[in-house]
């Protein structure tokens, strides 16, 4: 039995029970006493008295029984209820484990029900707060778990957001900004303090606002859920930056529509862009319009003054002598007076007039509405203007002239190109009196004999592409040492269409290059010859086929896409092709034709410089050119047997040639004698007259037969290009010090 105490609960409830049972006792004594009084008198009274003790005694017993009992049993309910309210402590610590222990100790079945059920509850509470601690402390877990999720991809977005190379940006309904990221930032020049919560207008320049401006609205109003603007932004130091931006409505529950800009920086692009343009429009080394530039502006300007009938006139000009000044100074003082030359025409022409380097030494100017006295004025001024060029390199002291062709259009129903072949033949009948001076074409001149001429040629070519009247020409090109024949050049010829008559390339193909045709037959040759190169492959035929390629080419940005695609197309070896370009072409575009033949080369083909020999500059050149095989013009073959400076000049070329690792072919070789020769000198093949004439058909079989060639017409109209060399002891010297490699004493 647990110890008494007398402060406690039952303890306190026993003495009160007790002296309710005390005071009950004494009012009953005291009653009984009252009610007695009357007999206490008698001789019985000390037996009733006797009584009253006894029964008063019997009654102290009584409430002293009642009082223990009512204390024990309240102990043992005070026992139970102190152990829960011991247990309850614990639950709201946590301590579930404890408090069951605790439910354990006091766990004795009360005879009262409301104990019983009490306790039991209070198990069950505990249980119960366990479990909800329990999923508490899981859901916590798990929130916890999520928000650190959460925090990672926020962090990860700001990260995306802060490192992107693009300008992020929200705004919210106010057009207000709410987010500006840290590259934005850097584009701008703004923080983030400084542009959140202001409006977004703050970005554009007021031309560009009123489009963007729109575009938020209607993205904000749901009539279009995203939207694309190319835009000018003002950053924090005034400056004007490009930017590409793709707006986009964003829904959001808590904060309303919102709107998020994204934008790419396109100022470096578009500089870029522009510059490209430029560059594909301009002449680099004299900033003037190209040809390309030159001949849109041209065909704009024609069809202009035929619509409106304004006259209009194109001065054509070419500066006398440039190409000595080339081959005295070199090519940098050639540079140099070119750009000289340029900034005189910018100098002297009108804000309104095209000034246009067409190439080499050949410039054009457009002068619109203007009459026959304003170009003649013109052409006077850039004459005397040129000639107070003075440039010096060492000795030398270069002076400027220049021949100018004028023409005035519209001209009856001419295009650019026929106005450019008379302003061309313009600027040659200036040459022609004189130099130094200009010359306008007239209907009346004497040139129109030749303009007729070229443009009914140009109208020949022109059929001759459309119904397919060139024939391919192929003529032998023997090996001398083992005197077999598996290489030929490809000749063209055009065959009238009514009498069949074979017409020689001396006839249109100048025509051709002056009117813009000669690309356009460089790609019928190529064609063709690929198609008879599959058709030997197929045969089982070992030939290489050798294609003469015009200067034109030298800048055609079509050539090498057309090879590419028509040697996959016929399937064809590229190492049995041969391109054959001329020295004059190669030299005078040096650094394009170098391109354009290391990237032939690139697709397996072979290059051959073509007459070569006939200017002696070029074998500066030479080492740097990635040709394989070197053809010497013939004029230093025809006359091989008879004449000893051709024999030596010959000599030392082939030596130069073998020394840089070329091959070589001679052309011209007419007889027995000059083949003979060739053999002797280390020649490596010959093509002429003698070995075979251009001819439709192949030879049959590779065994070369010597025939005794008769010399007609077209031989001497098969060559290229005819030129002088020296015959002088001097120039020979010059000559032969220029073929020697570098190096060579």
């Amino acid at each position: 039995m647990n110890k008494i105490r007398r402060d406690s609960l039952q303890w306190k409830i026993a003495v009160n029970t007790f002296s309710s049972i005390m005071l009950s006792t004494i009012l009953v004594v005291v009653l009984l006493t009252y009610l007695l009084s009357p007999y206490l008198a008698l001789p019985q009274a000390n037996s009733i008295i006797y009584l009253g003790i006894l029964i008063a005694a019997g009654l102290i017993i009584l409430a002293i029984v009642f009082a223990s009992r009512t204390y024990m049993v309240l102990s043992g309910l005070i026992y139970s209820l102190e152990h829960l309210t011991l247990a309850l402590p614990l639950l709201s610590s946590k301590k579930y484990d404890e408090a069951k222990e605790a439910f354990k100790l006091g766990d004795k079945k009360s005879e009262y029900d409301e104990i019983t059920q009490l306790q039991f509850a209070v198990f069950q509470l505990t249980s119960l707060l366990e479990k909800l601690d329990g999923n508490v402390h899981q859901r916590s877990q798990l929130i916890l778990s999520q928000k650190t999720e959460l925090e990672d991809e926020r962090d990860f977005i700001q990260n995306l957001l802060n490192t992107a190379q693009l300008i992020i940006l929200t705004t919210d309904d106010d057009l207000k900004v709410t987010m500006f990221n840290e590259y934005a930032e850097k584009i701008t020049g703004f923080t983030e303090k400084d542009i959140t919560e202001s409006s977004v207008s703050k970005l554009f320049p007021a031309g560009n606002w009123t489009e963007a401006g729109t575009i938020f609205n209607e993205l904000l109003l749901g009539n279009m859920t995203i939207a694309q603007q190319d835009a000018e932004m003002i950053d924090a130091n005034g400056h004007i930056k490009q930017i590409s931006w793709l707006h986009s409505r964003i829904e959001n529950k808590n904060h309303g529509t919102a709107i998020l800009s994204v934008g790419l920086d396109m100022t470096s692009k578009k500089e870029a862009e522009k510059r490209i343009v430029w560059m594909a429009e301009h002449d680099p080394l004299t900033d003037l319009a190209n040809r390309r530039k030159f001949m849109g502006e041209f065909e704009k300007s024609l069809q202009t003054s035929i619509r409106y009938q304004h006259n209009n006139a194109l001065l054509y000009l070419d500066l006398d002598e440039f190409k000595d000044i080339n081959d005295t100074s070199g090519h940098g003082a050639g540079d140099e007076l070119l750009q000289a030359v340029a900034e005189t025409l910018k100098k002297v022409t009108r804000y309104t007039d095209l000034v246009a380097r067409l190439g080499g030494d050949e410039f054009a100017i457009l002068i619109p509405e203007t009459d026959n006295a304003g170009a003649v004025i013109l052409a006077k001024k850039i004459i005397a203007e040129l000639t107070k060029i003075k440039l010096s390199y060492g000795e030398i002291r270069l002076k400027v002239s220049t021949s100018i062709g004028i023409v005035h259009y519209p001209f009856s129903d001419a295009g650019i190109h026929e106005l450019l072949g008379f302003a061309d033949l313009a600027m040659y009948k200036a040459k022609a009196n004189g130099k130094g001076t200009y010359h306008t074409f007239s209907a009346n001149d004497k040139t129109k004999e030749l303009l007729e001429t070229r443009v009914l040629w140009k109208h020949k070519i022109e059929n001759a592409l459309e119904n397919d009247l060139f024939v391919l020409y192929y003529q032998p090109i023997m090996e001398i040492k083992t005197h077999t024949i598996k290489h030929y050049e490809v000749l063209i010829r055009m065959r009238e269409s009514e009498s069949n008559e074979i017409n020689l390339p001396g006839k249109f193909i100048e025509i051709a290059e002056e009117t813009g045709l000669i690309n356009t037959i460089d790609h019928y040759v190529i064609q063709h010859s690929m198609m008879k190169l599959a058709e030997l492959q197929k045969e089982g035929i070992a030939a290489k086929l050798a294609i003469n390629l015009s200067g034109a080419v030298v800048d055609n940005k079509l050539l090498l896409p057309l090879l590419k695609r028509t040697i996959n197309q016929y399937n064809i070896s590229p190492e049995n092709l041969i391109f054959e370009i001329t020295e004059t072409a190669a030299v005078s575009n040096f650094k394009q034709a170098k391109l354009l033949m290391t990237e032939i080369k690139k697709l397996g083909c072979q290059f051959s410089l073509d007459d070569f020999g006939v200017g002696f500059s070029s074998f500066n050149y030479l080492r740097e050119l990635p040709v394989d095989i070197i053809k010497i013009d013939g004029i230093f073959i025809k006359d091989l047997d008879k004449n000893a400076d051709d024999q030596l000049f010959v000599k030392a070329l082939v030596d130069v040639a073998r020394g840089l690792g070329k091959s070589t072919i001679a052309e011209y070789v007419e007889n027995k004698e000059i083949l003979a020769i060739l053999d002797t000198f280390g020649v490596d093949y010959a093509q002429g007259y003698y070995i075979g004439r251009p001819d439709g058909q192949m030879k049959e079989g590779v065994n070369w037969v010597p025939v005794e060639p008769a010399l007609n017409a077209e031989q001497l109209n098969s060559s290229s290009e005819s030129s002088e060399i020296a015959s002088s002891k001097d120039d020979l010297d010059e000559a032969l010090r220029l073929f020697q490699p570098s190096g060579a004493s």
